[in-house]
């Protein structure tokens, strides 16, 4: 479920994975992911856990960027 918490606006939700999948996995498979300028307005981003690609529109805090160091 990916809500935005300034309106708890759902913008998407995925369905159909089962429990032992990994969220991450779960994640490629939602509509944000792959139509992100539609999902969420520009000049908006979500924080996932470091489990989750960093992308403009999604953040994930004390992750290192690819070939990148953790300050």
């Amino acid at each position: 479920l990916i809500v935005m918490l300034h309106n708890l606006q759902i913008v998407d939700y995925g369905l159909g994975h089962p429990g032992s999948i990994h969220d991450a996995y779960t994640f490629q498979a939602t509509k944000v992911v792959h139509e992100s300028n539609m999902a969420i307005p520009e000049g908006h981003w979500m924080w996932a856990d470091s489990a989750y690609p960093l992308e403009p529109w999604c953040i994930s805090l004390f992750k290192r960027p690819r070939g990148g160091n953790l300050s």
